[in-house]
């Protein structure tokens, strides 16, 4: 009985880690990572706000530029470099008991946007650092490094790999450059390898959760299914907002119409064929990481079909630069409207770190 219990607890343990795992929304491609976070990244005019730029610039886990803002009173964000600034104030007119109209100035709250835009901008040698502080910042988070990390390994392994195409070492061409035993010839095999490994680091590290958006796309157009929808926001929030038939549900927490955003608007829902067409992009790049390293593994370099490595890293890139390029297009869209993305932080919590 004791190790039926055990073993239920293991096995309890182990889905619950599986069903984690799968809820967790990691960027679905070297690509898609950055073309989102080009989207979102800070432009001239936010380094050079004092209040909502600035060194005030952060980022999210995601690499994505952000703000962090407290809440007032009434739970609504606020900047807190902007709470003591007056409201904007608009007039109306109203009646008295006499019947005469009168004006009667009404507070309007003001937008995150709008609180910003309080103070002189900063000049060209403080833009130039808080520049420089904001990509330091990008490093730091978790996608910002693994980006870096990785990008920096294609940038250099894919040159090395251009310019033995390219034969701009002649000196390794002995004893001629057509031969097999030639140190051109070998790290030709060698670098596309290193290359292929890192292509199946995304294509097929990333699978599971590709073939898991794949799942919930067919399940939101076909049945209209709000909780697969309301995934597929989460997984997509940079650059995507959902259809009306999924915002007209009161229900539902996250709806983008009852968004704060930075602006104070909110960007029109995304055709959803765009949604679909990054999708496939994945499932794309997926199968066709499969095809290449089939080709990589199953023939050694003598034996390799001469076009088959160079169609196939084609191919997969060139899905995946397309899902990205989907990704940044929408999502400058969406940043244009809607502003960064902003944290809120209670403003109890802000003060109980400060008193600790």
């Amino acid at each position: 009985m004791a190790e039926d219990g055990a073993g239920s607890t293991v096995a309890g343990r182990l889905r619950t880690a599986s069903v984690s795992l799968m809820n967790f929304n990691p960027q679905l491609g070297m690509w898609a990572a950055t073309g989102a976070a080009i989207a979102h990244a800070p432009n001239l005019t936010e380094l050079r706000e004092p209040v909502a730029g600035g060194e005030n610039i952060e980022f999210d886990e995601h690499g994505h530029s952000a703000r962090t803002v407290t809440t007032d009173e009434n739970g609504m964000p606020v900047l807190s470099s902007a709470m003591s600034k007056t409201a904007s104030r608009i007039l109306v007119d109203e009646t008295d008991l006499k019947g005469q109209p009168v004006c009667v100035p009404l507070v309007r709250r003001q937008t995150l946007l709008e609180q910003s835009q309080t103070e002189e901008k900063h000049g060209w040698g403080e833009t130039i650092l808080h520049g420089l502080n904001a990509a330091w910042k990008f490093v730091c988070t978790p996608t910002g490094f693994l980006m870096t990390i990785y990008g920096l390994n294609i940038v250099a392994w894919g040159a090395m790999l251009f310019f033995l195409l390219l034969d701009a070492a002649p000196a390794m061409d002995h004893p001629n450059k057509n031969s097999n035993d030639s140190p051109r010839k070998k790290w030709l095999e060698i670098d596309s390898q290193i290359l292929n490994a890192l292509f199946c680091v995304t294509g097929f590290g990333l699978a599971p959760w590709r073939f898991r958006d794949l799942y919930w796309l067919i399940q939101a157009r076909l049945r209209k299914n709000r909780y697969a929808m309301g995934r597929l926001v989460q997984q997509n929030k940079s650059w995507f907002r959902p259809p009306a038939w999924y915002e007209e549900d009161e229900q539902v927490e996250d709806g983008f119409a009852k968004r704060i955003t930075f602006t104070g608007d909110v960007a029109p829902p995304t055709s959803l064929w765009k949604l679909s067409f990054v999708i496939w992009m994945m499932v794309a790049n997926t199968f066709l990481q499969a095809v290449l390293s089939a080709f990589m593994w199953a023939y050694n370099r003598i034996n390799r079909p001469s076009w088959a490595t160079g169609t196939f890293i084609a191919l997969g890139c060139g899905v995946s630069m397309l899902a990205g390029v989907m990704m940044w297009w929408e999502g400058r869209k969406v940043k244009k409207i809607e502003g960064p993305v902003i944290k809120v932080v209670e403003a109890t919590d802000t003060d109980k770190g400060t008193d600790g």
